[in-house]
């Protein structure tokens, strides 16, 4: 064996926990298998999406199940992709995408998300655990689900969101919810930089 075979394996499983861990946890909020997405989390995680932005693993999944009680269940894909280890802290990020079934003034529609799914995680007593969940919204699309009718759309409303996520913004105000308008996004680039250099700086303090 190599010399660093110790190291490369211990890579590999560090890798493959994290991947596992956040296919995990979208798998049980789309299941709603809430025990399970609960201990996906740290106690501390801060989360942010388009409908809730706080700190709390806890506080996270009971508002996930309210919910998905009263807008239905939307479906995600998850691709783990990247993640960077240093000692007991880590980075994840993964493309996904968010699949959505709702009714807008009557019509049904079908609106998708492509963006990307960004944790920070730590291990306490040899376990993984999210500290964080952030999205980078790329684009998203729209469309009735019988392609006769016609999508009931204010355009002016529409402008007045960002290209990276105006779809979804639109259905979420459509719903009662005020979404940022500052969310991380693939058409901000600078913004994502300086999100990143921020997360490099964490990920470099080994305590």
């Amino acid at each position: 064996m190599q010399p660093d075979s110790n190291g490369r394996l211990q890579a590999l499983l560090d890798r493959e926990e994290l991947f596992d861990l956040v296919r995990r946890e979208r798998f049980a909020r789309d299941q709603r298998r809430f025990d399970v997405m609960r201990d996906c989390f740290d106690d501390d995680a801060y989360i942010r999406t388009s409908w809730f932005d706080g700190r709390g693993g806890e506080a996270y999944v009971e508002a996930t199940r309210k919910w998905m009680s009263s807008t239905g269940n939307s479906k995600h894909w998850v691709f783990p992709a990247f993640a960077q280890v240093a000692g007991d802290r880590a980075t994840v990020e993964s493309p996904a995408m968010i699949f959505n079934r709702a009714k807008l003034e009557g019509v049904e529609i079908d609106f998708h998300v492509f963006c990307r799914f960004f944790s920070r995680a730590v291990r306490k007593n040899g376990v993984w655990k999210l500290l964080s969940f952030e999205v980078f919204f790329e684009r998203d699309i729209m469309r009735p689900v019988n392609p006769g009718e016609n999508l009931p759309i204010d355009a002016a409303l529409l402008s007045t969101f960002r290209p990276s996520y105006r779809f979804l913004a639109y259905i979420q105000t459509s719903r009662g919810v005020t979404v940022n308008p500052d969310l991380l996004g693939d058409d901000r680039p600078d913004q994502l930089d300086a999100f990143h250099a921020d997360e490099d700086r964490w990920l470099a303090q080994r305590d």
